[in-house]
């Protein structure tokens, strides 16, 4: 192994190439470098390194000869270790949001409900590998199968998946934050006075203008999601109002924290803004696309050049240091990050331990939302304010 996997762009494409990087992008490199050279060293006395040819088929050199770019699992003192835990509880959702990636809707099970007893074992290996946040998504986790069609009224696996890994890291709920979360609103309060500020909400607005937001999510919406943060907020969470940048136009970070801001304000609701940078062309989104004229970027292939170029290392993408529990068929497998999913070219097996390997940058997703531009990530990391009706980042 030369080096840990900088990507950069080929195969037809001098992309990569034609971005400048400044001489302080250059040092800033060159201690990153010698900081993979370690974790390569590791790789090796771990056994972790990869054989040339990809278990999975995903083509490693472009038609210039170029090597693709890979990742290496984030080790320490030679053993594998985990940051972030994401677990996509399935693609069921009350909503068909036009731009939905994992096309979730009332009737898509693609991404199955994950179980308690299912989880349990995996939640156990993250905890052995030194988990420090756990992130749920969907979907719409507060619904499964029973609920939606009001057989049930509150996801009662879901709950217990959450109580549980609230025992063993920080958590994250991500939501649309619309009915179904308050069904679930007796239980949130529980753990919550249990675990403080170690249950976070982050709950998805496409805009601060009711009309941008009910043209992606549906007639309504807007209104419902705002009256939940309210009432979250009276509870006693500061909840974080999720965001995708490529929706809200050339609007400066400021500009945009201030919109959001300001219509909590009048609730005298504080909250936090966590901006996503990129979107990705799949699921409804693609769909959507085609309907309006328009058709998918052209995939990028990405070789072992433009981690230096783009100033991205590779300790950088999530894929270094997260993992991503998803059921597909029956099946628990682990993918990872979650902008890939169910794509056996990705899978990385059936464990945690198991999925701790090298990983390529073969997919669409990974130039397209992790290296495009300022680069993107799931976790999340609130615009920082001096305004004080948003509360900055612990």
């Amino acid at each position: 192994m030369r080096t840990v996997a900088g990507p950069g762009i080929g195969g037809g494409s001098d992309l990569c190439r034609r971005w400048a990087y400044t001489w302080a992008g250059k040092v800033r490199w060159k201690g990153r470098r010698a900081e993979a050279a370690g974790q390569q060293k590791q790789v090796r006395a771990a056994g972790l390194e990869a054989d040339v040819s990809h278990p999975n088929g995903i083509e490693l050199t472009s038609p210039k000869g170029e090597q693709r770019g890979f990742v290496e699992p984030k080790l320490r003192d030679g053993r594998p270790v985990l940051e972030d835990l994401w677990v996509m509880q399935g693609s069921l959702c009350d909503l068909k949001c036009k731009h939905c990636y994992t096309a979730s809707s009332p009737s898509n099970d693609t991404l199955q409900q994950i179980r308690f007893n299912e989880l349990r074992p995996h939640l156990d290996d993250a905890r052995a590998f030194g988990v420090q946040k756990i992130y749920f998504t969907g979907g719409e986790v507060f619904v499964n199968e029973d609920v939606l069609r009001g057989r049930a009224a509150t996801n009662e696996d879901f709950l217990a998946s959450l109580e549980y890994a609230l025992s063993i890291a920080p958590t994250e709920i991500l939501t649309n934050g619309r009915r179904y979360i308050r069904n679930h609103y007796d239980a949130l309060a529980g753990l919550f006075r249990q675990h403080g500020d170690r249950l976070r909400l982050r709950i998805t607005l496409e805009s601060f203008l009711p009309a941008e937001h009910d043209a992606i999510r549906g007639k309504g919406t807007f209104a419902q999601t705002v009256e939940t943060v309210g009432q979250l907020s009276a509870m006693g969470w500061v909840p974080i109002i999720n965001a995708e940048r490529p929706f809200l136009g050339v609007l400066t970070d400021e500009e945009i924290r201030n919109g959001f801001v300001e219509l909590f304000e009048k609730q005298g609701v504080k909250v936090e803004i966590n901006l996503i940078e990129n979107i990705l062309e799949m699921g409804h989104q693609l769909v959507r696309l085609g309907e309006n004229g328009g058709a998918p970027s052209p995939e990028v292939f990405i070789t072992t050049n433009c981690f230096q170029t783009l100033n991205k290392p590779a300790e950088t993408l999530m894929c270094h240091y997260s993992r991503c529990v998803q059921k597909l068929g029956g099946r628990i497998r682990f993918y990872p990050c979650p902008v890939i999913y169910n794509e056996e070219r990705f899978d990385l097996g059936g464990t945690l331990e198991e999925s701790f390997r090298r990983v390529y940058l073969g997919h669409k997703n990974c130039y397209d939302y992790c290296m495009k531009g300022a680069g993107a990530t799931c976790r999340t990391q609130p615009l920082a304010s001096s305004d004080r009706s948003v509360v900055p980042q612990a």
